[in-house]
């Protein structure tokens, strides 16, 4: 049974999505009859291969669901190739019927969703116990590596689930990886991404991690709040993209939704919207399409560092805004010289004959003045 704050959590964002309040003023959703299983109601396979009995929990379906109408991403798909000639390697818990755990399942739902041409590859590394489940670094290690030794033309790298710790060659592979043009997105945390106290910061207990290139992502919600209750903080964080109400698909292929606020599926949001952009422009490197995400993103004020970055996704923008031109910087042009003062050899003399002048005329006024006083006392001695 679920806790009564979960259950408040869920109440409150299936009302705020019933409301419209989406983030960034993003038309509300119309909603239509149907209901769809939440994905994590099949979130094990425990019947090899066969659909158990789901538990019974359901949400309305909108016409149009409030993430991907925050990322405008219908619109995105009207005016992009839709990911065709891209190819996006999900590095997860593995996908279809065969997959142990449906996190890998869902995440590729969600990439066929937003990129439905795009072609996409799995990549397991995800061991499913009784109790607790665990990534395998080292079966990590391996899977980067075999996509670093074939062609990267037009890769993008979804991993999902960063492993909780690092492995010897890890690094080395995303490095060749990128090196080779190709494009590494990675989930900010994991559920077991902890520590003994309340993190502050999870950056160093993801891996990979020492690559700069690669495009770390976070989940928000489908309002304007901070997702601090759901997702675990990483100054590493890029972009966000919210989840809670994306469509997929479950383990067994029956559509749902996406019931969390969940950065594996963030992830896989933002490796689509990626294939969009680089499809639409096959020409460009794959750093040209990592900074037109960048730069398109809905920002917000006061957002970013840990949990934001720069911002939430934008597919549409980043598939239309005109780029910003650089201000052409005004050429240097050399002063031109002062021009000399003429110099008058005589202005000294001229000065002071005129100096001497007014002090001879003072004398002499002075002296025309004071005869009259010395003529009278002479005539009285």
């Amino acid at each position: 049974m679920r806790d009564p704050v979960t259950l408040v959590r869920r109440g409150v964002a299936l009302a705020a999505i019933a409301g419209g309040l989406t983030l960034l003023g993003s038309p509300g959703p119309a909603y239509a009859a149907e209901e769809r299983a939440e994905c994590s109601a099949y979130a094990k396979n425990t019947g090899g291969g066969t659909p158990q009995k789901a538990e019974t929990r359901t949400a309305p379906v909108p016409e149009q669901v409030a993430p991907f109408a925050i990322m405008r991403i219908a619109e995105a798909q009207k005016v992009s190739k839709q990911g065709q000639g891209i190819r996006v390697a999900v590095v997860d818990s593995g996908f279809g019927r065969n997959a142990p755990e449906y996190h890998g399942t869902v995440a590729a739902g969600l990439i066929s969703q937003i990129a439905p041409k795009a072609r996409l590859s799995d990549h397991p590394v995800l061991r499913v116990g009784q109790e607790k489940s665990t990534i395998e670094a080292k079966k990590m290690v391996a899977e980067l590596g075999s996509l670093a030794k074939g062609n990267a033309k037009g890769l993008i790298v979804d991993i999902g689930l960063p492993a909780t710790q690092g492995a010897p060659g890890l690094d080395t592979a995303v490095d060749a990886l990128v090196k080779k043009g190709a494009i590494v997105v990675m989930a900010s945390d994991w559920s077991e991404v902890v520590t003994d106290s309340d993190p502050l910061d999870v950056a160093s207990k993801a891996f990979p991690n020492a690559n700069d290139s690669i495009v770390t992502v976070s989940a928000s919600g489908t309002w304007a709040s901070d997702p601090d209750f759901k997702v675990l903080p990483n100054s590493r964080t890029d972009v966000t993209a919210p989840t809670y109400g994306a469509p997929s698909t479950t383990l067994f292929g029956q559509p749902c939704w996406v019931d969390s606020i969940t950065t594996s599926f963030a992830a896989a949001e933002v490796s689509a919207v990626l294939a969009l952009i680089w499809s639409t422009n096959p020409g460009w490197s794959a750093e040209q399409v990592i900074d037109r995400l960048y730069s398109t993103t809905s920002g917000r004020q006061g957002q970013g560092g840990r949990y934001w970055g720069a911002g939430v996704v934008n597919a549409y923008a980043a598939l239309t805004r005109p780029p910003v031109e650089e201000a052409a910087t005004a050429p240097e042009t050399e002063q031109a010289p002062m021009a000399r003062e003429k110099v008058d050899p005589l202005a000294a003399v001229r000065e002071n004959a005129i100096w001497w002048g007014i002090a001879g005329g003072g004398a002499l006024g002075l002296g025309l003045v004071l005869r009259p006083l010395f003529s009278r006392r002479k005539g009285s001695m």
